[in-house]
């Protein structure tokens, strides 16, 4: 890179740093917490026996007109002819949508299409968006058409849209085809457990975040008294709808949703008309003259959050939100949990079994560890591998560096000290 910024102007060095950047970090994906997985690491996370990219399939297709057959671009048949493909009425804006048999990971998408029957008639595969899990997957903005062409997704997500800003175009397509890794989820043989939520945002956000008062696991019903604080968004004439977004901590399949109102004079009636949203898909409209104390919505949808979104002007006032269905079953991102630094006696050992006296690693002892289904295994000395179930009888080291001997097998790693252990949990 030195010799690169002898000879190029810092403009052009800067460019080329950001396609550097950009490159590396397009085939990732950006979870709820904002950390960024590589592909190979959420195939790993979804099933690490088998993590081979699959074709996923696409059911359930609409489009916004209705001149050619929507199922033509998922009837798993690449015929590039115009009679044989889906396509739209010439018209601003086109689009086409299918969901996914099953929730998942999509890593791209590969669309076919075909020379349009009018050299008038302008394609609005020119310019378009790939949307899935309420994100752009991707934006295609081109001169010339293509015929066939891979775009990268990298989401979570259990629908794909096709959405052009071309005025006056046509959207063809011979066949779309999606592929990823499909999802499992948590607690299908129990019925729907509760999804853990993480953050949450509201259309008041500069007001000290209110919106953490609809989930402080406080299900009092505010009735005017003192002590339970809910989400309050006045009502204001002039202003848009009032809405709170929570978002989980991972991705999941959401069955019903509960609301906990205000019950006091002022704002009881402020969710008697209001629109529930899954990751901006709008799942109901709720209208009643009637209000209600505590209420559960049904809404089977995939997504990463949940929207309660109020009328125009009716500001929104609600004390506890819950979520209810199947969170995304993720392998955990660390296979052990570093625990700290413990004393131990060589007569009596603090782990009971050891399982290895020389060429020592982490990753090594875990494994060994694993296969004897143990809890815990701690490492000593750079080199001795002990395994068990339970630790800390001699208490935790006092000294900062008793734990600091490198490994022998693995010399940027630390393995234990002197009759002390670096003690590990086994996660997976």
């Amino acid at each position: 890179m030195r010799l690169l910024s002898l000879r190029m102007p810092g403009f052009l060095l800067l460019q080329l740093l950001f396609l550097l950047f950009f490159c590396e970090i397009r085939a990732a994906i950006l979870d709820e917490r904002g950390l960024f997985w590589s592909r190979e690491e959420c195939y790993r996370r979804i099933n690490p026996d088998n993590t081979n990219e699959e074709r996923l399939y696409l059911e359930n297709c609409a489009q916004s007109s209705d001149t050619g057959h929507c199922n033509l671009a998922i009837d798993n048949q690449i015929i590039q002819e115009w009679t044989q493909c889906s396509s739209t009425a010439v018209e601003p804006h086109p689009w086409w949508r299918a969901l996914l048999e099953t929730p998942a990971y999509v890593s791209k998408v590969v669309i076919h299409t075909a020379p349009l029957p009018d050299a008038a008639m302008q394609s609005a595969l020119n310019q378009f968006i790939i949307y899935a899990g309420g994100r752009t997957c991707y934006s295609h903005n081109a001169a010339s058409s293509f015929s066939s062409r891979s775009f990268p997704c990298d989401t979570f997500t259990d629908y794909i849209e096709l959405s052009s800003d071309r005025k006056d175009s046509v959207m063809s397509l011979c066949e779309v085809e999606v592929y990823g890794k499909a999802l499992a989820f948590q607690e299908l043989e129990n019925g729907a457990a509760e999804i853990a939520l993480n953050y949450c945002s509201s259309s008041v956000d500069w007001q000290l975040n209110i919106c953490k008062h609809a989930f402080d696991r406080n299900f009092a019903v505010f009735n005017g008294e003192h002590g339970k604080k809910c989400l309050d968004i006045p009502s204001d004439k002039s202003a848009e709808e009032a809405w709170m977004r929570a978002y989980f901590k991972e991705s999941a399949l959401v069955k019903h949703v509960k609301l906990f109102n205000r019950m006091d004079k002022c704002c009881k009636n402020s969710l008697n008309h209001f629109t529930l949203h899954i990751n901006y898909y709008k799942c109901l409209e709720h209208n009643d003259a009637n209000p209600f104390v505590t209420k559960i919505f049904n809404c089977t949808r995939f997504g990463h959050h949940v929207q309660v979104v109020s009328v125009p002007g009716a500001g929104l006032h609600l004390c506890q939100l819950q979520v209810f269905g199947y969170s995304t079953l993720l392998r955990p991102t660390e296979l052990q949990k570093y625990i700290g630094c413990y004393k131990d006696n060589p007569k009596q050992p603090d782990l009971e079994q050891l399982v290895s006296l020389t060429f020592m690693s982490i990753s090594k002892c875990h494994r060994m560890c694993k296969r004897l289904n143990k809890l815990y295994f701690g490492l000593q000395n750079g080199r001795l591998c002990y395994c068990g179930n339970k630790f800390g009888r001699y208490g935790e080291a006092k000294e900062p560096k008793a734990c600091d001997k490198r490994c022998i097998y693995s010399k940027s790693k630390r393995c234990g000290g002197h009759y002390q252990n670096s003690v590990y949990e086994i996660i997976l």
